[in-house]
């Protein structure tokens, strides 16, 4: 499905004879709208990890080496790719002396019990025991260290969804960039736009929104 495809759905979602109650949806509101609950919508099965809706979004799902850092102080830091969402799991290479090319075992801590994790025993960097905390943050991986060095990572991460467009952003009666395909297939970007006209309706002050989210985030 295309974006011009998604719209004319939405149109019959929230417009009664193609006038929607005298309240009209451009397309540059429609892009705008769409890509928040696009967002959302993938947010919020991430969060929930439910079994069955979690498989749709392992589309999205990517996996890269990550070879580029720099060093500050006690640990490493490296950039998020442009278009990281959510993270999924790294793994690192590492490097003291003469032992190079070790594998690192990484896990997360919280940057608020930095302090604490970083002078517990069993919490703070220790190569020989293979194992570094990581802290997600501004757009980085940041991974403390001792006495050695981390070479390289490999980072499983759920990338942003395709993101609707318009062939001129500055003028809102633009028509779509058709030039590709959207994400998800077609029961599923149903539901974002149930979830986008949800949003629209909301923003009206329309209780029809209720009926739109609760169909987002069920099956019939």
């Amino acid at each position: 499905m295309n974006a011009s495809q998604a719209y004319d759905k939405y149109i019959i979602k929230t417009e009664k004879n193609s006038v929607n109650d005298n309240i009209a949806t451009d397309r540059g509101r429609f892009v705008i709208i769409y890509n928040e609950y696009q967002n959302r919508f993938i947010e919020y099965i991430y969060e929930k990890k439910n079994e069955d809706d979690f498989r749709y979004i392992q589309l999205l799902l990517e996996e890269v080496p990550i070879t580029s850092s720099t060093k500050q102080d006690n640990f490493y830091l490296f950039k998020l790719p442009k278009n990281y969402f959510e993270f999924s799991s790294v793994s690192a290479k590492g490097s003291k002396g003469n032992c190079s090319n070790q594998s690192i075992d990484l896990f997360e801590i919280k940057d608020l019990n930095r302090t604490v994790e970083l002078s517990d025993e069993y919490t703070s960097p220790n190569f020989e025991y293979r194992e570094a905390p990581l802290i997600l943050s501004s757009n980085n991986i940041k991974i403390f260290t001792t006495d050695f060095s981390i070479e390289r990572l490999n980072l499983s991460y759920y990338r942003y969804p395709k993101q609707l467009k318009l062939l001129n952003p500055k003028n809102p009666e633009s028509p779509f960039d058709d030039s590709f395909q959207l994400d998800f297939d077609d029961k599923v970007i149903d539901r974002i736009i149930s979830a986008t006209a949800g949003g629209f309706d909301q923003n009206n002050n329309s209780d029809r929104w209720q009926v739109h989210n609760m169909n987002s985030k069920l099956e019939l």
